[in-house]
């Protein structure tokens, strides 16, 4: 059912339109002031306001600021015993729905308001629609994951994206952040709109403040020209500031005003330009912490972080390295343009999968990439063809690769009664088998896989079912 609020000085006036617009089975409240009507609208929002353009204690625009602050999504009416055109213009322009003459004609009223509850759901659906196509898009376009890790992020990221909520991105070099950052920014309303990535190491103390809000002419030795600055650029849009703890203070308490405020003002200017950007900032410093540290005003974090998007390691994702694998070598086809995918030799793939990845996704894409440089006439790439780094590790687990915890959790032992059962005993018969051969092949799941006759994704299922730490 949808809901009306009344704002007229006149009790008869709302009480008639009241019982009018019940019959025609809307839920409808009413008031004759404008603070009183603010704290029924804090308190439930209505889809429709109806309201007098001249109240007692405020007049028509500064009463739809009230409005819109508290309740965006609510459309307004406004009426009024005589029409200033003036008015009517300045508030259509503002975003009300419409202007209506008093005595208010019944039937013109209902109509526009399903006129206008129509043209609402069509935007939705239109959203909803956009949303949809983005998002099948994007998994042609990303790698999502089947790890768990892979899939919190994924949930987490659905949640946020269509919100126009600051984000921070947490994560190490290399693990894909700006490419999350694009994801955010295609699943949400702001689609359209410029996304303007920044990369905060690149900018100079004595720059910063004209590269983020520009300058005016002759602002300073060397502006010899008007510049228009990234929040500028970005206005409408998103602005992804990348390793944001290397901004100065003084840049720090600038930022923090531009999105407090909703302005800037260009270096060697006196003219405050609104702006309206999405913020989304990445770093692989912990930002709590350097602020206690006096590195990055604490201020300035709140203000950044209504969610906090954390991303996992390449290590972290487990099995999800030979989707990455999959997805680089068809990318890197298609760039060289060869008429087939190439596949890695299996002494590459264990050699891929052994290795502990320091930089992440970005270390795995450029090595694939200059490894498909070099295929050979099976359309296979060897061993040989990978970076010094990876071949030398050699499956010996070097780095920060651990060997894996092949015993079974203390809840999965089994009972006397248990080892009875037929399902049981072939059970610990073939975790044991899969203990055996992990070893053999010096926990290379790929050889493993091929020596038991199975799929890689049979037995990292397995692994996970018998509850095998890996």
């Amino acid at each position: 059912m949808k809901s009306i609020l009344v704002v007229d000085n006149q009790i008869s006036f709302c009480n008639l339109l009241k019982k009018f617009l019940t019959k025609s089975g809307y839920h409808v409240e009413t008031t004759t002031q404008a603070s009183h009507a603010i704290q029924i609208l804090k308190k439930s929002p209505f889809q429709v306001v109806i309201c007098d353009y001249r109240l007692p204690n405020a007049e028509g625009n500064v009463f739809f600021e009230m409005i819109k602050s508290v309740c965006p999504d609510a459309s307004v009416i406004f009426t009024s015993n005589q029409i200033n055109l003036k008015n009517v213009v300045t508030m259509i322009k503002e975003g009300a729905s419409s202007y209506l003459s008093k005595p208010i004609n019944p039937d013109e009223l209902v109509e526009i308001l399903e006129e206008n509850h129509s043209k609402k759901k069509k935007a939705e659906n239109s959203v909803k629609n956009i949303y949809e196509q983005t998002a099948n898009k994007n998994q042609s376009e990303y790698v999502v994951g089947n790890s768990k890790r892979a899939r919190e992020v994924q949930f987490n990221l659905n949640k946020v994206g269509p919100t126009d909520y600051s984000v921070i991105i947490e994560g190490d070099t290399g693990t894909g952040k700006e490419s999350y950052a694009r994801l955010i920014h295609q699943i949400s309303s702001r689609r359209a709109q410029p996304f303007i990535a920044v990369d905060c190491g690149c900018l100079s103390k004595e720059l910063a403040g004209s590269e983020f809000f520009g300058h005016e002419k002759g602002a300073f030795t060397g502006a010899v020209s008007h510049k228009t600055g990234f929040f500028e650029m970005a206005n409408g849009g998103t602005i992804f500031l990348d390793e944001i703890s290397n901004l100065s203070s003084d840049i720090q308490m600038a930022l923090l005003r531009a999105l407090q405020e909703k302005v800037i003002r260009k270096v060697g200017g006196t003219k405050e330009i609104p702006i309206d950007v999405r913020i989304i900032t990445a770093t692989n410093e912990d930002l709590l912490a350097k602020s206690e540290t006096l590195g990055f005003r604490e201020d300035l974090f709140y203000r950044l972080s209504e969610f906090v998007l954390k991303i996992p390691t390449l290590k972290e994702r487990g099995e999800d390295i030979f989707q990455f694998i999959d997805f680089f070598l068809e990318k890197t086809s298609e760039e060289l343009g060869r008429q087939e995918t190439p596949k890695f030799s299996d002494e590459a793939m264990g050699l891929l999968e052994t290795y502990h990845w320091p930089g992440n996704i970005r270390e795995l894409k450029n090595a694939i990439r200059s490894a498909c440089l070099y295929i050979d006439k099976n359309n296979c790439i060897s061993a040989a063809s990978l970076p010094d780094r990876i071949r030398n590790n050699n499956g010996s687990l070097a780095g920060t690769y651990k060997v894996p915890d092949l015993s079974y959790h203390e809840s999965k032992n089994f009972s006397k009664e248990e080892e009875k059962d037929l399902k049981s005993v072939a059970l610990m018969a073939e975790s044991e088998k899969i203990k055996e051969v992990l070893k053999d092949v010096k926990y290379n799941k790929t050889k493993a896989a091929q020596k038991l006759n199975i799929h890689r994704k049979t037995l990292y299922s397995k692994l996970k079912t018998m509850d095998i730490a890996y």
